[in-house]
């Protein structure tokens, strides 16, 4: 809990970016609440520590913590869009290859065996070059711990059909 408190108090008295109100409030203060209760809420439902949880969290962040921390890169864990929570991003593979005939890209609807890109964009076929972590991101995603909690956004994934699965 002591990482947790002094990454919230960092936040806190980032002047840079948490800049105070004419009313006493600061900028992100709605926002830093939300951060603590989203990385407790992680800490439970995963059952891990909160301080391994803010280790995860800060692992991959390169960029502003106002625009990193946000719904789209750490969605509720019992989001409709969420498919699961893996220790590695070879876990979700497998867990892919057992459960899902491919993914099926967003723009051209081409079923593939890349979760992230078009099979078209892999052979720069130029039929399509769409990927699911563009600017038009997929609603569904998976978080991979080894990244460090983020959601990695993945095309609508394919299930088997249950003669498939064998």
């Amino acid at each position: 809990m002591d990482k947790l408190q002094k990454l919230l108090d960092e936040f806190r008295n980032d002047a840079t970016w948490n800049t105070q109100n004419r009313d006493g409030s600061h900028r992100f203060d709605k926002e830093i609440l939300w951060i603590e209760s989203m990385l407790m809420e992680y800490a439970e439902k995963l059952d891990i520590s909160v301080d391994k949880v803010v280790e995860l969290a800060e692992k991959r962040r390169s960029y502003s913590w106002p625009n990193y921390y946000q719904e789209s890169n750490f969605p509720p864990l019992d989001s409709d869009g969420l498919i699961g929570v893996f220790e590695t991003y070879e876990a979700f593979r497998t867990y892919a290859g057992e459960n899902y005939s491919g993914f099926k890209c967003s723009s051209c609807g081409n079923v593939g065996k890349n979760p992230e890109e078009c099979d078209h964009r892999i052979a720069k076929d130029d039929i399509c070059d769409w990927c699911s972590f563009g600017l038009f991101k997929s609603g569904i995603s998976v978080i991979v711990l080894e990244s460090g909690l983020r959601a990695i956004p993945i095309f609508e994934p394919v299930l088997k059909r249950e003669s498939e699965k064998g």
